[in-house]
């Protein structure tokens, strides 16, 4: 019979090893008995799961090993023992008096919390001082410490952030949280503990030039591990509490490891196996004929070892299949295990998460349809339990089978962090470059994308900052054993110059700079190969966009009265919110008759956001017909290129830099149509009369002043400041009338972007040029000041990490989330009327913090109530009441010099601002 808890301790019986008295896990409200868990059951826990995920990850050993440069067995060994203390901290005083009965009843002593630091930076600094005495080597080199030291703090800095460098009080602390009793428990512990893990004649490899550096190199995967492995062995689904009864030996054999086997399966982290013989016909069985890339890329050499992509290509060419194949190439040629398509934005993810789950197509890269399919961004919680509730007002019952939009694990699904870790992995770009950027768990991060085809769509849309970022991740990701695939319809080549280079520095190997200015054009760059390879265009996207300058508001409304007249669809695309809002109103007011259809920004509430984006599609997308669309005005922002298929017979545009402009007339006349609005076959020449862009711009004249863009265009002035790139714009499209794509498309950005286009410019434009440029290279020093330093590993910091939503992604104004509320009865309700555990969630808006950024004192009542219901407790947002007046609804906030402003509201409208700061924010 099995010794109880009670038994185990009594004086009476035999004494088992003190470090059996100390607590690791407690709940008072567990379901069963004990009510803890023994701190070496946890440790052993953890260190079962370290084991298994080796086991089932192979490429995560391998890129250790490689990168450390030691042999996978020695590792293993080593991995196991570190990973089992990586909680050692939780020996002292400091943590085991936050229960002081569990002290007392297992210890029979009162303790003091002596306060000061966490269990994981005490646990480092107790193995700094001790740890090579307790193993027997503090003879075998002087230096070793400071050898393993990465892996140290790695591993017991567990908690997502390395340990603190504590170094000056170490003694302090040590005597503090350490008695002597409990010192010679930890001693004890952690030397059963190497008998367990470690064979009788283990040494460290000999010391050799260049091993630290790969030491600290390796530390950041030995970091995620931990992380993924300590997160796995707290889950009391896994390793429920267990009674003191076994020896370490029979807890590893019998418990510890058999349910890391199970925690690991059931997690969703063993990886799947991929499609052994990819094909674009069988991963996307709608491609009847692949396009020149996408044949490219079915039949490209793939090279061993990590290698990076560059694929430019237009709009609708078929760019996203062919980066998927080429990972699906890689992950069956046994170099890659798994993808993580990583978008611009949070609407961009939606919808390509949307595409590959459609018909459970992303199941055709793994054999059997196995896998994790994961989305990851800063709201994805909040688009799942939409479509939970979609589902529900459907007609589906709770009880309902999964669908694909539900595959991912409970545990994959309850962190986006965890997120990456899936196979097939959605997300914002933004949740990948957090990996190399000081924010908790960035470590599990980059585990994640370890051995993954990173592919980043948009690459263009990176701004100064963010292309810093980008190219440090690259480090990084090549370094630890990845592949990148970078997708952009309009890349400078100075920027893809960079990214290749920051990509082979990771890799450890020369890169070659590019030279081919062809268009479309895909890059390789591997250890053994550089390759630049023109291709021919895909028929259908090849045409001619003929240009109009117009140079009055006048002329641009003229021109769309024209276009509706005749039955045509049009879309005005306005640089600002501010500016669509006000052309939005004066067409109205001038066309009662022939009010605009839509105008749509980024400042509505989320659900009103949504629901005029589905309408937009609808009406004007792929499938949309004569019915929806003959005779339609647009009034929108840059958002309309971001996310949404859609297709309009004429477009007027603000002035913007010429890929915006490439980029924007990729919704003019993007399906075949004949003339009626009809959707008719690729091979069908389009009907409507080819496609007619025009630009509000000033005149490109030579002699412009550094006021050239502020007199017909000031808001766009500020949104951007470069005034240099676009006069070279508005030249470009002055002197050619229109362009040919993709024909033209590298001469038009090379135009632009090229250092040499810097002394085409007037001078007073010079000088905006270089105060724009030195902003940039602010920008980027801003960027290297945040990120982490891949040479310096995981090793102890001062530096204070940042939660993920606080960790800067992206530069830019300052904004304020916004919540909408309803007065209703002397309380507030949420403006979104929707199931109640996401309606505040989808009554949100984000504005400039110039405009809003505090609560007015008229609700305070009603917002504090209003507050202490919301589930976050209304935390970071401000609240906005808002009552009916008329066809809208009013309120009042502060904005950022505190003067009080009227809210004006509408579902059609949106939200604008009655009095304050000028309103020019390109949302």
């Amino acid at each position: 019979m099995k010794k109880s808890a009670m038994q185990f301790f009594d004086a009476d019986r035999q004494i088992p090893p003190p470090y059996f008295k100390y607590w690791g896990k407690a709940d008072e409200n567990y379901a069963g008995e004990p009510k803890w868990h023994p701190l070496v059951y946890h440790c052993l826990d953890v260190a079962a799961c370290a084991s298994v995920l080796l086991e089932r990850q192979p490429g995560w050993l391998a890129a250790l090993s490689r990168q450390a440069g030691l042999e996978p067995e020695w590792l293993r060994s080593w991995l196991h023992f570190q990973t089992a203390i990586h909680d050692i901290g939780k020996f002292g005083d400091g943590f085991q008096a936050w229960r002081p009965d569990l002290l007392a009843t297992l210890q029979g002593r009162r303790g003091i919390n002596p306060g000061g630091e966490r269990h994981d930076a005490l646990g480092y600094v107790l193995a700094e001082q001790y740890l090579l005495d307790w193993l027997g080597l503090d003879g075998q080199d002087p230096d070793l410490f400071d050898l393993i030291q990465p892996w140290i703090a790695a591993v017991t800095g567990h908690h997502g952030r390395p340990a603190k460098n504590l170094h000056d009080a170490k003694l302090l602390l040590l005597r503090n949280h350490y008695p002597l009793p409990v010192l010679e428990d930890a001693s004890s512990f952690v030397t059963q503990a190497a008998r367990l893990f470690l064979p009788a004649d283990f040494t460290f490899p000999t010391p050799e030039a260049g091993l630290a550096e790969r030491y600290r190199h390796a530390s950041w995967l030995v970091a995620g591990l931990t992380v993924a492995a300590d997160w796995l062995g707290s889950n009391t689904r896994w390793f429920p509490y267990r009674a003191p009864v076994h020896s370490l030996n029979e807890y590893w054999k019998e418990f510890a490891l058999p349910q890391a086997r199970r925690a690991v399966e059931e997690s969703g982290l063993v990886p799947a196996t991929p499609t052994a013989l990819p094909c674009i016909r069988a991963l996307f069985p709608g491609v009847s004929m692949p396009t020149p890339l996408q044949a490219w890329a079915e039949k490209v050499e793939i090279a061993s070892g990590s290698q990076i992509f560059v694929l430019e290509e237009l709009t609708g060419a078929g760019k996203t299949e062919a980066a998927l194949t080429l990972a699906a190439r890689l992950m069956a040629a046994g170099e890659a295990q798994g993808l993580y398509l990583a978008l611009p934005t949070m609407a961009t993810a939606d919808a390509m998460f949307d595409r590959v789950r459609k018909d459970d197509g992303w199941r055709r890269f793994f054999a059997a349809g196995a896998g994790q399919l994961a989305l990851a961004h800063s709201a994805d919680w909040l688009k799942l339990r939409l479509e939970e509730m979609n589902r529900r007002d459907a007609g589906y019952g709770r009880g309902e089978d999964a669908s694909a939009s539900r595959q991912c694990s409970a545990w994959l699904a309850d962190s986006r962090k965890k997120a990456l870790l899936a196979d097939f992995g959605v997300g914002t770009l933004d949740q990948a470059l957090l990996a190399v950027l000081p924010a908790k768990h960035q470590s599990l991060r980059l585990l994640g994308l370890a051995n993954k085809v990173l592919i980043v769509d948009e690459v263009h849309a990176c701004d100064c900052y963010m292309g810093e970022l980008l190219a440090r991740l690259l480090r990084f990701h090549a370094a630890l054993g990845g592949s990148a695939i970078l997708l952009s319809a309009t890349l400078p080549q100075n920027q893809r110059a960079r990214y290749l280079q920051s990509f082979a520095q990771g890799a450890g190997f020369a890169a070659e700079s590019p030279q081919s200015d062809a268009y479309p054009l895909a890059t390789r760059l591997a250890r053994s190969d550089f390759t630049e390879q023109a291709l021919t265009a895909r028929e259908s996207v090849s045409r001619r966009v003929e240009t109009t300058l117009l140079h009055e508001e006048a002329q641009a409304l003229a021109h769309l009265e024209g276009a509706i007249a005749q039955g045509r669809c049009a879309v005005w695309v306005r640089n600002t919110v501010a500016d669509a809002v006000e052309t939005w109103r004066q067409w109205n007011v001038a066309h009662p008759d022939r009010p605009a259809t839509t105008l749509y920004h980024a400042r509505f509430a989320l659900q009103d956001r949504l629901g005029i984006g589905a309408r937009l599609l609808a009406d004007f997308g792929p499938d949309s017909g004569p019915g929806t669309r003959n005779g339609r005005l647009v009034i929108a922002t840059q958002v309309v290129e971001q996310s949404l298929d859609v297709d309009f017979d004429d477009m007027v545009s603000d002035l913007a830099p010429i890929d915006l402009v490439i980029q924007r007339a990729g919704r003019l006349q993007r399906h075949r149509r004949d003339a009626s609005g009809n959707r008719v076959p690729v091979e069908t020449p389009d009907g409507r009369g080819g496609a007619q862009l025009a630009v509000l711009t000033p005149e490109p004249v030579p002699e412009a002043d550094a006021k050239w863009i502020k007199g017909l265009l000031p808001k766009t002035g500020k949104v951007y400041p470069d005034h240099g790139k676009l006069w070279l714009t508005a030249r470009w499209l002055a002197g050619e009338g229109g362009f040919e794509v993709p024909r033209q498309a590298r001469a038009m950005i090379e135009a632009v972007y090229d250092e040499a286009a810097f002394d085409e410019l007037p001078e007073p434009l010079q000088s905006v040029a270089n105060a724009a440029d030195g902003a940039c290279r602010a920008d980027r020093g801003a960027a290297r000041g945040n990120l982490l330093n891949f040479d310096e590993g995981c090793t102890p910091t001062n530096l204070i990490w940042q939660d993920e939503g606080e960790a800067p992604t992206r530069l830019g104004e300052a904004t304020a989330r916004v919540r909408l509320a309803r007065v209703a009865e002397d309380a507030l309700v949420p403006w979104a009327e929707v199931d109640a555990g996401i309606a505040w969630a989808l009554s949100e808006l984000t504005v400039p913090r110039r405009l809003i950024a505090a609560e007015s004192p008229r609700d305070g009542a009603l917002v504090a109530a209003a507050r202490q219901a919301m589930s976050d407790e209304g935390r970071y947002v401000v609240i906005v009441a808002l009552r009916p007046v008329d066809d809208t609804w009013r309120g009042q906030a502060l904005n950022a010099g505190g003067e009080e402003i009227h809210v004006i509201y509408s579902p059609v409208c949106g939200l604008t601002i009655e009095k304050g700061a000028e309103d020019e924010s390109d949302l």
